[in-house]
């Protein structure tokens, strides 16, 4: 019995040890411990003028110190390389590149391309900030930080903007990208979009492609409607029918979205009843329709309105310096006679143009 005794007694002793023995916590993210990227190079206020002959230079190469959090093994922090006008407090941050290097070498006409949307006067020095937004997810907040913003004054040029873009080849032009259509990312934020006409035939199907050849990044049909895959073996995307679709595309989110917009010109000399229908010039990328015997009248005007209906309509900006916006002002077209109208959806703002024949 004294053995049974002792037995019991040392098993009850081992419990108690290891039902003592502090167990490991689970590591927490302390945000308090984690230090933010900071911008190493350019220097702050550093100046650059911008030149069209030197376009395809690089301006500078941007350069950080990574985020140091307090945890190791995490995965791979993305730094979001961002850029506003001075004293806007980023408000309508505009990002240069989405990494998760620590470094960026960004081009005169790149840099060109972003500052003057921004609004900086071409051939007039402007000042602009810099910083770093990196995060480890998005999933949630809690890993977001933020660097010092560096100051940077910038004299940009007047010329072409040339806009981040996709090409959108398929079966409606013979699967070329190089001659494919072009849809843009206007303020560099990954979202791309642009007007593209399928004709009547085929199967209306095609891809999106970061570069006029498929030897870059092709974006096809994700496993969910509305989502895209990289893989090069991913089914084509494909639209219900022939018309033309605005679309956009998230290539950050790997979405995409489309929606039937057929175009036609309708105005005074109509009664605002009936629209003439566009057609679709695919070598200039652009809407047009030739009008005859227009009456000339003093209050002879027109807008654009998709699929023959006023839910969407395109009229003149305020003021009227060529661009469209969505409800805007009649357009006045006084002389009238035969007129052809234009529509391009290649520019942040729709353009058009009335050219007498």
């Amino acid at each position: 019995m004294k053995k049974i005794a002792l037995f019991v007694i040392l098993l009850i002793g081992i419990s108690l040890m290891f039902s003592c023995e502090k167990k490991d916590a689970t590591p927490v993210l302390d945000m308090s411990q984690a230090k933010p990227a900071a911008i190493t190079e350019p220097s702050s206020e550093a100046q650059f003028i911008l030149t069209q002959e030197n376009a395809d230079s690089i301006m500078t190469t941007f350069k950080w110190s990574p985020v140091n959090y307090n945890l190791d093994n995490l995965e791979k922090t993305k730094y979001s390389l961002q850029i506003d006008l001075a004293d806007s407090n980023f408000v309508n941050a505009v990002e240069l590149v989405n990494t998760t290097e620590t470094s960026f070498a960004i081009t005169v006409g790149q840099m060109n391309s972003v500052v003057v949307p921004l609004g900086l006067e071409t051939g007039v020095p402007g000042t602009v900030e810099i910083r770093i937004f990196s995060y480890l997810n998005t999933d949630t907040d809690v890993s977001y930080l933020y660097s010092d913003a560096i100051s940077l004054t910038i004299t940009p040029y007047e010329g072409i903007v040339d806009y981040p873009k996709l090409w959108v080849p398929g079966d409606y032009q013979g699967w070329n990208p190089a001659e494919a259509p072009n849809i843009y990312d206007f303020d560099n934020d990954g979202v791309f979009t642009g007007y593209i006409y399928m004709p009547e035939g085929g199967t209306y199907e095609f891809k999106f492609t970061s570069a006029p050849d498929w030897a870059h990044i092709n974006y096809g049909a994700g496993a969910d409607e509305g989502t895209l895959d990289t893989d090069g073996g991913a089914p084509n995307l494909s639209v219900p029918g022939p018309g033309g679709y605005y679309v956009t595309v998230d290539v950050n989110n790997l979405t995409w979205t489309y929606e039937l917009q057929n175009w036609g010109v309708i105005g005074e000399w109509l009664g605002w009843a009936e629209d003439i229908d566009m057609l679709w010039d695919a070598e200039n990328q652009q809407l047009y329709v030739t009008v005859e015997n227009i009456p000339a009248a003093e209050n002879q005007c027109f807008k654009y309105r998709a699929n023959d209906s006023w839910d969407l309509n395109l009229g003149a900006n305020d003021p009227d310096d060529g661009t469209l916006v969505p409800g805007g002002a009649n357009i006045p077209i006084p002389n009238g006679g035969t007129l052809t109208f234009y529509l391009r959806f290649t520019t942040p703002l729709p353009t058009y143009e009335v050219k007498e024949n």
